[in-house]
């Protein structure tokens, strides 16, 4: 028997490490189908837990070999607890962490979505203005941290097609096999020389200047892959 999306999300996050950090799962409730579930994420330090989510989502568990697995979600990397501190995960070097377990529940063909626009956090407003100026995704904070954790191919949905797509979100999918990840690691390592070159001479703003170098690191470590 499958599990449901709620159990699925509570095996897979209740209690997570961050490096001090644990992870609590909370407020889950059916969505459109048994088959999915919404819910919140919230950050523990020492028995305390954040007074808002880290995560606001939805979960699809998936459907068999044909409809895979997918997570939508929206991300607020500050967080503060009721003695009056806070942290900010991405500051800390933690969202990469984060990212590697929501992303444990998404099987080959999955996808992850992240809702980026609305947020005020530069996560979130660097991917915005990075994906305006047609940057490679996995150069943008965002999606870097999503190819981080393997997916290959993404979608921008900065004009969702209607209502049911909510706002704006960066899509990334994990290949179905290694076929298909060498494939679209053939085509990354094409855009990110093509974007690297484009910016060779030039007298760079910091935005362009931090995609240059998350560009240039996924190329050196695609260099060191056979057939690459």
């Amino acid at each position: 028997m499958i599990d449901g999306p709620a159990e699925g999300l509570w095996r897979a996050l209740d209690g997570g490490a961050l490096d001090g950090y644990s992870l609590e799962p909370r407020d889950l409730k059916k969505g459109r189908t048994e088959r999915e579930s919404y819910f919140n994420l919230f950050l523990v330090r020492e028995g305390l837990l954040s007074l808002g989510p880290i995560v606001q989502g939805l979960f699809f568990v998936g459907r068999g070999d044909y409809i895979k697995a997918w997570i939508e979600f929206r991300y607020e990397p500050r967080a503060e607890f009721p003695d009056g501190t806070a942290v900010d995960l991405e500051e800390k070097g933690l969202t990469g962490k984060l990212f590697s377990l929501l992303g444990g529940l998404i099987p080959p063909g999955g996808s992850m979505m992240v809702i980026y626009g609305a947020e005020a956090h530069p996560i979130s407003s660097d991917t915005e203005k990075g994906l305006k100026r047609s940057f490679p995704p996995a150069t943008t904070p965002l999606g870097n941290h999503l190819w981080a954790v393997g997916l290959r191919w993404f979608k921008d949905w900065y004009f969702p097609e209607g209502w049911m797509e909510g706002g704006m979100k960066l899509q990334a999918t994990r290949p179905l096999n290694d076929e298909v990840r060498a494939q679209r690691e053939i085509e990354a390592r094409e855009e990110l020389a093509a974007f690297t070159e484009s910016l060779r001479g030039r007298s760079l703003v910091p935005l362009e200047e931090d995609a240059l170098g998350k560009a240039e690191e996924i190329l050196s470590s695609l260099k060191q892959k056979p057939g690459l």
